[in-house]
């Protein structure tokens, strides 16, 4: 099945697995919302299952893109086999990318995920019953129930909803602007090592004063074109821009043309 989805751009930092009987049109629609407000790219699945298919490899690639999981637990999640497969594919995730899963407590008790009781209860007897032939199957979901309920998250009936809704965005967009900066400091200092291995004149005086040979900047210009070009994103754009000595390749490659001071002379002559 090919996946229909809410997403706010093409990439995701948020994926959000949620019991949509419960929450599709209330809770999750607004927590949605908020974050795309925020230019949050969120990946929020809008099929409607059909009974017995498997998770899309767009699905899949959506959580493994995705920083952040959101998974929003309701009093019906674990009697859809769909919420619960995806959990257990976000638990992988998880544990071998290191992303980050918060779990939200969407009016159940966490001890009834965990221990499987109340609402829960209700459901795994009625997967038991189905899945008897894939016991495995069912003791898998039960493991990860239980996973997911160990990690630090939202009781949603602490609060008011709003409130909550704003405090998940705040973490999120906290937890991206540092994950950001990390990744900025590491572009920049792999631009530098380049530049050094170019054995490009770094004296300060030079530097400030612009005054680097023609050649060297053909060589900055060249480091500049061929790292925009392996990640063609805004921080690229912002690390390589405070590297900018002469501007005609930069500018060039997004579409701004403008004349470099020897194009100038040389047109004058």
């Amino acid at each position: 099945m090919s996946a229909a989805s809410f997403s706010c751009q093409g990439s995701y930092d948020v994926f959000l697995n949620f019991r949509g009987k419960d929450t599709r049109n209330g809770f999750t629609a607004h927590l949605y919302e908020a974050l795309c407000n925020k230019e949050i790219q969120t990946f929020m699945d809008a099929d409607k299952i059909v009974k017995g298919e498997e998770i899309s490899a767009s699905l899949v690639t959506a959580m493994d893109k995705s920083m952040f999981c959101i998974v929003v637990l309701s009093k019906n999640y674990a009697s859809s086999t769909w919420c619960l497969d995806e959990l257990v594919q976000i638990l992988k995730c998880k544990n071998a990318k290191k992303q980050t899963v918060l779990p939200i407590f969407y009016n159940v008790n966490p001890s009834d995920v965990r221990e499987q009781k109340g609402s829960f209860a209700k459901a795994f007897a009625k997967l038991e019953e189905k899945f008897k032939e894939e016991m495995e199957r069912v003791k898998m979901w039960k493991q990860a129930l239980t996973e997911v309920d160990n990690i630090s998250g939202w009781d949603a009936r602490d609060g008011h909803e709003p409130t909550l809704i704003k405090e998940i965005v705040q973490y999120i967009s906290d937890g991206l602007i540092n994950k950001s900066s990390k990744d900025g400091e590491a572009m920049q200092g792999q631009a530098k090592e380049r530049i050094s291995v170019l054995n490009i004149p770094t004296s300060p005086s030079i530097v400030e004063r612009g005054e680097f040979p023609l050649r060297s900047k053909m060589k900055i210009n060249r480091v500049k074109e061929i790292e925009i070009g392996r990640s063609r994103d805004a921080k690229a754009m912002e690390v390589y821009s405070h590297l900018e000595i002469t501007e005609l390749p930069f500018r060039l490659l997004f579409g701004e043309r403008r004349e470099s001071d020897s194009s100038r002379s040389l047109k004058g002559k």
